[in-house]
């Protein structure tokens, strides 16, 4: 392990606030603490006094979601309390990546407000020759176009013609208690994904546990609807598991009643999210107020193939 430092000049950035400036279609990317869409917030027209950070560098939050680490391919400027860091060395792309893993794996540190200002450049990260074989053999490649979507279509949100409760569609099972189960950072063998409530799909990974200490019953495979049911920032966010997954105690598992694709189950999770409003000041979608959330019910296989076709028109819906 080596600090930050000796593997990346570590700079803070040209900090630019984004209400004063301009959003354009075709500009520059404005980076923030953002822990969503590679840190990139909007596109901004460029400033003729202001040179552009260059591309192929990381970039770290220093407050907000701390230590959200991401490659920018492109030049970019940034917003307050973002630092970028420079290779010192030559770094392949997979070798970039790996070390925007490892600054992420140390968010466990910046709990309860703090930020990661002047104690980033000593945050230890392994050393080059420490990175793991299968890193520079990884192919990056397969998600050039992963923001794509999967279908060119122009649709709006299909509106169903009947509705139905959420127990109707699906059955409920709840997550278990975190209580004396031992969690690491990071996967190893037989392990599997402890998930929590969470904002994001990707914040919802609070750990991995062994796969033997739980019962076969709490374990849920890949493409499994779920909710979050408490958080004040996290509540009724709703997504499918890219993978095999155990749940806490704050977390439903929703499984339909009836077959339904990857892309329904998508459009019910959306659903669900919309429903946030109705649970703010401390009610929490729990028990029967979960069960009770009036949905769309797909009724037909025409709207099941408008569905799916929607879903597929969305970006990011080529990596299905």
């Amino acid at each position: 392990m080596v600090a930050l430092e000796e593997i990346f000049e570590v700079k803070y950035g040209v900090n630019l606030e984004l209400n004063k400036l301009e959003k354009v279609e075709d500009g520059i990317n404005f980076v923030s603490r953002t822990a969503k869409n590679n840190g990139v917030s909007a596109v901004v027209k460029r400033l003729d006094n202001l040179k552009p950070i260059e591309g192929g560098v990381l970039t770290v939050a220093g407050g907000g979601s701390v230590l959200e680490t991401f490659l920018q391919p492109k030049s970019f400027y940034s917003g307050r309390d973002l630092y970028y860091l420079i290779p010192k060395i030559e770094l392949t792309q997979q070798q970039k990546l790996y070390y925007c893993m490892a600054i992420r794996a140390n968010k466990y540190r910046y709990s309860y407000g703090r930020q990661a200002n002047r104690t980033l450049k000593n945050l230890l990260v392994p050393s080059v020759d420490e990175i793991p074989k299968w890193v520079e053999g990884y192919d990056v490649s397969m998600f050039d176009d992963a923001s794509l979507p999967l279908e060119e279509n122009n649709m709006d949100f299909p509106i169903l013609n009947n509705q139905a409760r959420l127990d109707e569609i699906f059955t409920v099972y709840n997550g278990i208690a975190s209580t004396k189960i031992e969690l690491y950072n990071d996967k190893k063998d037989k392990s599997i994904a402890f998930v929590r409530p969470a904002s994001t799909h990707q914040r919802t990974l609070s750990g991995f546990l062994e796969k033997k200490s739980v019962e076969k019953k709490h374990i849920y495979p890949k493409g499994t609807l779920f909710v979050s049911t408490n958080g004040e920032g996290s509540h009724s966010y709703s997504y499918v598991s890219t993978m095999e997954f155990v749940p806490n105690s704050d977390v439903s598992v929703l499984i339909p009643k009836e077959d339904m694709s990857v892309e329904e189950k998508i459009y019910y999770a959306l659903c669900i999210t919309k429903n946030r409003y109705r649970f703010s000041y401390g009610r929490k979608p729990k028990g029967k107020r979960l069960k009770s959330l009036i949905l769309p019910k797909i009724s037909d296989s025409s709207e099941s193939e408008k569905i799916v076709s929607f879903i597929r028109s969305l970006p990011f819906s080529s990596s299905l």
